[in-house]
């Protein structure tokens, strides 16, 4: 077992890397820090529920506390304020305190209505994380970070609410399928780009382009879960430094300014956040490029990643004015023009404040099938 320590102003917590933590690692935690009245709210969608439906017994085994499952609806569409509405009514209807226990069990959507519900219910009940998905457990689960989407723009409604604990547990990704393991690569490699090189190298030493089931067996292998604890160090390193997103934490929106945007244009449905960011990274790429800050040398170094990861570069059925129109609501613009994350080379990310519209659109076509 590893344990990384974040730190994130005021508060610490340790991130629990193990696998099987349904032998003992989430309950023993629970029973050495809480009362055995502790309450726990265990909140998870239908999907999660159906894969382990057996979850209030194993992963809490040998505990006297009481436990309440909330089962909420999978999806994109379904991270919205009727959800957090049901979360707060169950929560009223088992009598949970602040001092009592939410444990969001489930990939980022659930860990952003959990954490949001754990931030306000109570002015602020115990959390903790239990991430499930590639996304949720290299990246959204850790920082505070917690959302809702309202009127189709992602994460717009949120606030900053730190977990007690997170518990890594790489076993919970072999039930993914393709399409998510898909989705939670881009976030990988997006680390990748920005802060380890090595993670890339991970990549194309261990994967070979010729196995069609070689996304399957790399969540089966120690060398992808210690590129989960690469990210997760480096996470933890970028939130010490700027805990409420001011300035140095913008470096992790590389490629979400223009994914955000695809994500708000397909009106989050149709296209999945990882998808979405995957093409953003190489909008970013290309502006990168249009500015000479790098060469098609690099572009294609990372597109070459993108093939052994089955990642898209390119969008379809998509209308560029609406793109330009969602870009309006990024939550990180600056004086009315969005704030870009450029890079000027492998790990050398910057923040760029006042690009030219027009290379924006240029640099949008240059990812979009109907303009090729």
């Amino acid at each position: 077992m590893s344990i990384i320590k974040v730190k994130a102003g005021a508060s610490r917590y340790p991130v629990f890397i193990e696998n099987n933590i349904q032998d003992g690692g989430l309950s023993g935690f629970i029973k050495s820090t809480y009362s055995r009245n502790t309450k726990i709210a265990i909140v998870t969608n239908n999907t999660i529920d159906k894969l382990y439906p057996d979850i209030t017994e194993t992963l809490f085994k040998g505990l006297d506390n009481k436990l309440e499952k909330l089962v909420l609806q999978d999806g994109e569409e379904f991270k919205s304020f009727i959800s957090l509405q049901i979360i707060y009514d169950r929560l009223l209807e088992s009598n949970i305190h602040r001092n009592d226990i939410i444990v969001a069990f489930g990939g980022g959507v659930i860990g952003d209505m959990a954490g949001l519900a754990a931030s306000t219910f109570n002015r602020g009940t115990n959390l903790i994380h239990v991430p499930t998905t590639i996304i949720g457990q290299v990246d959204s689960s850790i920082g505070g970070k917690v959302a809702v989407n309202y009127k189709k723009i992602k994460n717009i409604i949120g606030t900053f609410y730190q977990p007690e604990a997170v518990f890594i547990d790489p076993v919970f990704l072999r039930t993914l399928n393709e399409k998510e393991i898909i989705n939670g690569c881009a976030e990988i490699v997006k680390y990748g780009i920005l802060f380890d090189r090595s993670i890339l190298a991970d990549f194309r030493n261990n994967l070979d382009i010729k196995n069609d089931e070689r996304l399957y067996e790399m969540v089966f292998s120690d060398w992808f879960i210690n590129i989960i604890e690469k990210c997760i160090n480096i996470k933890a390193k970028v939130v010490s430094k700027d805990v409420f997103d001011r300035n140095y934490r913008n470096l992790l929106n590389f490629g979400h300014t223009i994914g955000h945007a695809l994500e708000k244009t397909f009106k989050l449905e149709g296209i999945s956040h990882g998808e979405a960011v995957s093409i953003g990274m190489i909008a970013a790429i290309n502006i990168s490029i249009s500015l000479n800050l790098i060469d098609n040398e690099f572009k294609n170094m990372i597109l070459n990643i993108y093939k052994l990861l089955k990642l898209p570069h390119r969008i379809k059925d998509c209308d560029l004015n609406d793109i330009l129109h969602s870009l309006k609501f990024d939550k990180k613009t600056k004086e009315g023009k969005n704030r870009f994350i450029l890079i000027k080379g492998i790990n050398k990310p910057f923040i760029y404040n006042s690009l030219d519209k027009g290379v924006i659109i240029d640099n949008i076509k240059k990812c979009m099938y109907n303009y090729i």
